[in-house]
C-alpha cells in the first residue's frame, strides 16, 4: 500500500509541475491572438478547445472579451452559414482587420 501511495504522490507532483511549467512559459512568450492563442489562456483555454458560438450577440461578446487588451473595437458582424464575419476597428473607427469566428469551434482568425 505504501509503494502505491508514494507512486501516486510522485505522479501527481510531476503532473502539477508540468502544468505549471506550461503556464509559466505561456506568460513569458505571450499568446498569439491572431491565431486564437497557442497556449493555456484563462479566457480561451488550450488551443483547439471547442466553444460553440450560436448568435451574433455571443460572437460580439467573445470577440470583445478576446480583444479587450487591444485598442481594437468590434464593428459590424455578419452571420454566414458556418461562421460570423466581424470588422475590427481602430480608435479612429477605421477598419483595421476582418476576422471570422467559427460557429462550431469558436476559433478566431484573420481573413484580411
Amino acid at each position: 500500500m505504501t509503494g502505491r501511495t508514494v507512486f501516486i504522490a510522485v505522479v501527481s507532483f510531476l503532473l502539477t509541475a508540468m502544468l505549471h511549467t506550461e503556464v509559466s512559459a505561456c506568460r513569458e512568450c505571450g499568446c498569439n491572438k491572431k491565431y486564437n492563442g497557442y497556449c493555456i489562456n484563462q479566457r480561451w483555454g488550450w488551443y483547439g478547445a471547442r466553444k460553440s458560438v450560436s448568435s451574433v450577440e455571443e460572437a460580439r461578446r467573445d470577440l470583445t472579451d478576446y480583444y479587450a487588451d487591444s485598442d481594437l473595437k468590434i464593428g459590424r458582424i455578419i452571420e454566414k452559414s458556418s461562421y460570423f464575419e466581424a470588422e475590427l476597428l481602430d480608435r479612429n473607427q477605421k477598419k483595421a482587420d476582418t476576422v471570422i469566428i467559427n460557429k462550431r469551434s469558436g476559433r478566431i482568425r484573420s481573413i484580411q
